[in-house]
C-alpha cells in the first residue's frame, strides 16, 4: 500500500510539474505573440494616419514622458522630406468609461498650416455599440478633427463647449477621446520644439494630472453608471 501511494504521489507530482511547465511556456509564447502583434499594429497605424506617399519611409522615434504616461512621436520621412508626424498618446486627464483611451494621431504641414490627417484607436475598453464606436471609420469624433487645424479646436465635447461631436450615449468616452487628441497635439508641438522646456511641460502636465478628478481611475469606476 505504501509503495502504491508513493507511486501515485510521484505520478501526480510529475503530472502537475509538467502541466505547470507547459502553462508557463504557453503563457510566455502568448505574451510574446501579443506584444509582437500590438507593435505591428502600431507600426501600421503610424502610416495609416498619414497621407499616402512614394518611397521608402524613414522613421525617427521620440518619446516624451508625462508623469506615468508616455507620448511616442514618430517623424515619418521619404526621399529626405518629412511626410508627417504620427503621435501615439493616451487620455491623460480623462479616463474613458472602461479605461484610458490610446490613439495614434497624424499631423501634416501644408504651408503655414498644420492639419490632423488621421486618427486610429490603438487601445480602448469601452462598451460595444456605444463608446467602442470610436473605432468605426467615419464616426462623429473622427469627423470632428480629421482635416482640421488643431489650433482652431477646443479639446472638449460640444456639451462642454468644445469642438467634438460626442458619440451617441457616450459622453465619457468622447471626453477621453478629445483629451487623447489634445495630448497628441502637445506631443507634436514638443517634437517640433514649440513647447516650453521638457521639464516645464512635464511639470505642468503632471500638475494637471494630479489635480484632475478623473485621473486615478476611469469615471465609470467611480460609481458613474451612465456614459452620458
Amino acid at each position: 500500500m505504501k509503495s502504491t501511494l508513493k507511486n501515485m504521489v510521484l505520478v501526480l507530482f510529475s503530472i502537475t510539474a509538467i502541466a505547470a511547465l507547459l502553462v508557463g511556456l504557453v503563457n510566455n509564447l502568448t505574451k510574446s505573440t501579443i506584444a509582437e502583434t500590438e507593435q505591428r499594429n502600431k507600426d501600421l497605424a503610424k502610416l495609416e494616419v498619414l497621407p499616402e506617399f512614394e518611397g521608402e519611409p524613414q522613421l525617427e522615434e521620440k518619446c516624451r514622458e508625462i508623469g506615468d504616461f508616455k507620448v511616442n512621436v514618430t517623424i515619418v520621412s521619404a526621399d529626405d522630406k518629412v511626410v508627417g508626424y504620427a503621435v501615439e498618446a493616451p487620455s491623460i486627464t480623462r479616463g474613458g468609461y472602461g479605461d484610458r483611451i490610446y490613439l495614434m494621431v497624424g499631423f501634416v504641414e501644408e504651408g503655414d498650416n498644420t492639419l490632423i490627417s488621421g486618427v486610429k484607436v490603438i487601445s480602448q475598453k469601452e462598451t460595444p455599440g456605444l463608446g467602442a464606436n470610436m473605432t468605426n471609420k467615419g464616426n462623429s469624433l473622427e469627423l470632428s478633427v480629421v482635416g482640421k487645424n488643431p489650433t482652431e479646436l477646443k479639446f472638449a465635447v460640444k456639451k462642454d463647449g468644445g469642438s467634438f461631436d460626442a458619440l451617441t450615449g457616450s459622453t465619457i468616452s468622447s471626453r477621453a477621446y478629445a483629451n487623447a487628441i489634445e495630448t497628441a497635439y502637445a506631443g507634436y508641438l514638443w517634437a517640433k520644439g514649440e513647447l516650453p522646456s521638457l521639464e516645464d511641460a512635464k511639470s505642468g502636465a503632471t500638475k494637471e494630472h494630479d489635480e484632475a478628478k478623473t485621473n486615478d481611475e476611469p469615471e465609470a469606476q467611480k460609481g458613474e453608471l451612465s456614459n452620458e
